[in-house]
Protein backbone atom coordinates (compact mmCIF):
# COMPACT_ATOMS: atom_id res chain seq x y z
CA UNK A 1 0.00 0.00 0.00
CA UNK A 2 1.15 3.26 -0.88
CA UNK A 3 0.80 7.15 0.25
CA UNK A 4 1.94 10.17 -1.09
CA UNK A 5 0.36 13.61 -1.40
CA UNK A 6 -0.30 14.86 -5.46
CA UNK A 7 -1.15 18.29 -7.10
CA UNK A 8 -5.17 18.67 -7.36
CA UNK A 9 -4.50 18.17 -11.26
CA UNK A 10 -3.17 14.62 -10.76
CA UNK A 11 -7.02 12.78 -9.81
CA UNK A 12 -9.97 12.60 -11.82
CA UNK A 13 -12.59 13.71 -9.38
CA UNK A 14 -15.97 12.34 -8.96
CA UNK A 15 -19.08 13.57 -11.09
CA UNK A 16 -21.03 15.23 -7.81
CA UNK A 17 -20.88 18.66 -8.90
CA UNK A 18 -21.74 20.78 -7.10
CA UNK A 19 -20.92 19.31 -3.73
CA UNK A 20 -24.17 17.98 -1.78
CA UNK A 21 -22.59 18.91 1.89
CA UNK A 22 -21.82 22.42 2.37
CA UNK A 23 -21.30 21.53 6.02
CA UNK A 24 -19.10 18.93 5.49
CA UNK A 25 -17.12 21.28 3.07
CA UNK A 26 -16.59 23.48 5.82
CA UNK A 27 -15.53 21.04 8.19
CA UNK A 28 -12.91 20.01 6.31
CA UNK A 29 -11.77 23.69 5.05
CA UNK A 30 -11.45 24.75 8.47
CA UNK A 31 -9.11 21.73 9.24
CA UNK A 32 -7.57 22.45 6.23
CA UNK A 33 -6.70 26.00 7.04
CA UNK A 34 -5.93 25.05 10.52
CA UNK A 35 -3.27 22.64 9.36
CA UNK A 36 -5.76 19.79 11.20
CA UNK A 37 -4.99 16.24 9.62
CA UNK A 38 -7.41 15.14 6.60
CA UNK A 39 -8.44 11.77 5.98
CA UNK A 40 -6.66 10.29 2.85
CA UNK A 41 -8.59 9.92 0.07
CA UNK A 42 -8.80 6.39 -1.56
CA UNK A 43 -7.41 6.26 -5.73
CA UNK A 44 -7.07 3.88 -7.95
CA UNK A 45 -4.69 4.60 -10.69
CA UNK A 46 -6.33 5.53 -14.13
CA UNK A 47 -3.95 2.98 -15.98
CA UNK A 48 -6.08 0.31 -14.24
CA UNK A 49 -9.35 2.26 -14.42
CA UNK A 50 -9.09 2.03 -17.81
CA UNK A 51 -9.31 -1.61 -18.72
CA UNK A 52 -12.72 -1.48 -17.13
CA UNK A 53 -14.69 1.59 -18.44
CA UNK A 54 -17.07 0.85 -21.60
CA UNK A 55 -15.51 1.79 -25.06
CA UNK A 56 -17.63 5.19 -24.88
CA UNK A 57 -16.34 6.25 -21.82
CA UNK A 58 -12.57 5.14 -22.83
CA UNK A 59 -13.27 7.98 -25.39
CA UNK A 60 -14.30 10.67 -23.81
CA UNK A 61 -11.28 9.82 -21.24
CA UNK A 62 -8.80 9.61 -24.35
CA UNK A 63 -10.04 13.03 -25.00
CA UNK A 64 -9.82 14.27 -21.65
CA UNK A 65 -5.94 12.81 -21.06
CA UNK A 66 -4.68 15.27 -24.77
CA UNK A 67 -5.75 18.24 -22.41
CA UNK A 68 -4.96 16.90 -19.10
CA UNK A 69 -1.34 14.76 -19.33
CA UNK A 70 -0.78 14.96 -15.61
CA UNK A 71 -3.68 12.97 -14.57
CA UNK A 72 -2.54 9.80 -13.11
CA UNK A 73 -5.64 9.09 -10.46
CA UNK A 74 -9.39 8.30 -10.39
CA UNK A 75 -10.45 9.36 -7.09
CA UNK A 76 -13.20 6.52 -5.07
CA UNK A 77 -14.03 8.74 -2.42
CA UNK A 78 -13.32 12.33 -1.15
CA UNK A 79 -15.02 15.01 -2.66
CA UNK A 80 -15.64 17.07 -0.14
CA UNK A 81 -11.88 16.75 1.21
CA UNK A 82 -10.51 17.10 -2.35
CA UNK A 83 -12.55 20.61 -2.75
CA UNK A 84 -11.49 21.76 0.68
CA UNK A 85 -7.96 20.53 0.37
CA UNK A 86 -7.57 22.42 -2.99
CA UNK A 87 -9.37 25.95 -1.86
CA UNK A 88 -6.75 25.74 0.82
CA UNK A 89 -3.58 25.42 -1.85
CA UNK A 90 -2.78 21.88 0.12
CA UNK A 91 -2.05 18.38 -1.74
CA UNK A 92 -3.96 15.95 -1.69
CA UNK A 93 -3.12 13.34 0.47
CA UNK A 94 -4.17 10.21 -0.93
CA UNK A 95 -4.25 6.12 -0.06
CA UNK A 96 -3.80 4.16 -3.52
CA UNK A 97 -5.24 1.24 -4.01
CA UNK A 98 -3.37 -1.33 -5.97
CA UNK A 99 -4.47 -4.94 -4.72
CA UNK A 100 -6.99 -6.45 -2.80
CA UNK A 101 -4.53 -6.36 -0.10
CA UNK A 102 -4.46 -2.54 0.27
CA UNK A 103 -7.74 -2.36 0.59
CA UNK A 104 -7.66 -4.34 3.53
CA UNK A 105 -4.66 -2.94 4.96
CA UNK A 106 -6.80 0.75 4.45
CA UNK A 107 -9.60 -1.17 6.69
CA UNK A 108 -7.64 -1.13 9.57
CA UNK A 109 -6.43 2.29 9.47
CA UNK A 110 -10.02 3.94 10.01
CA UNK A 111 -9.83 3.46 13.66
CA UNK A 112 -6.82 6.09 13.66
CA UNK A 113 -8.64 8.59 11.27
CA UNK A 114 -6.07 7.93 8.79
CA UNK A 115 -8.66 6.99 6.66
CA UNK A 116 -12.48 7.50 6.54
CA UNK A 117 -14.87 4.85 6.78
CA UNK A 118 -16.24 4.07 2.89
CA UNK A 119 -18.09 1.97 0.89
CA UNK A 120 -14.63 1.54 -1.10
CA UNK A 121 -13.51 -0.63 1.58
CA UNK A 122 -16.55 -3.34 1.16
CA UNK A 123 -15.15 -4.49 -2.34
CA UNK A 124 -12.09 -5.47 -4.17
CA UNK A 125 -10.16 -3.45 -6.74
CA UNK A 126 -12.10 -5.11 -9.73
CA UNK A 127 -15.29 -4.43 -8.39
CA UNK A 128 -14.23 -0.70 -7.27
CA UNK A 129 -13.21 0.19 -11.10
CA UNK A 130 -16.57 -1.22 -12.27
CA UNK A 131 -18.04 0.86 -9.63
CA UNK A 132 -16.45 3.86 -11.64
CA UNK A 133 -17.38 2.72 -15.25
CA UNK A 134 -21.07 2.79 -13.92
CA UNK A 135 -20.67 6.15 -12.20
CA UNK A 136 -18.93 7.75 -15.36
CA UNK A 137 -21.64 6.61 -17.45
CA UNK A 138 -24.16 8.33 -15.18
CA UNK A 139 -23.06 11.62 -16.25
CA UNK A 140 -20.24 11.20 -19.02
CA UNK A 141 -17.10 13.51 -18.53
CA UNK A 142 -14.27 13.65 -16.63
CA UNK A 143 -12.94 16.71 -14.68
CA UNK A 144 -9.95 16.96 -12.37
CA UNK A 145 -10.15 18.18 -8.10
CA UNK A 146 -9.10 20.95 -9.79
CA UNK A 147 -11.22 22.14 -12.48
CA UNK A 148 -14.26 21.01 -10.00
CA UNK A 149 -12.73 23.20 -7.38
CA UNK A 150 -12.12 26.13 -10.12
CA UNK A 151 -15.22 25.80 -11.72
CA UNK A 152 -17.46 25.89 -8.20
CA UNK A 153 -15.69 28.95 -7.27
CA UNK A 154 -16.34 30.79 -10.84
CA UNK A 155 -20.26 29.55 -11.18
CA UNK A 156 -20.39 30.71 -7.18
CA UNK A 157 -21.70 27.58 -6.09
CA UNK A 158 -19.37 27.45 -2.97
CA UNK A 159 -21.41 27.96 0.54
CA UNK A 160 -21.13 31.69 1.53
CA UNK A 161 -20.33 30.81 4.48
CA UNK A 162 -17.51 28.66 4.00
CA UNK A 163 -14.89 31.17 4.69
CA UNK A 164 -16.21 32.79 7.76
CA UNK A 165 -16.25 31.14 11.70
Amino acid sequence: MKTKNIEPNEIITLNDYPIYSPKDLKKYYNKCINNKPIPLIPVIMKALVKKYLDKKLLKILKDFEKENSSVKYFMLDGTHRTTALTLANKKIPIIIYEKDEDIKEAKQMIKSGEISENATLFYNIIKNCEILNKHFNVRPYFMTVKQKTEKMVKEKVLPKTLFTK
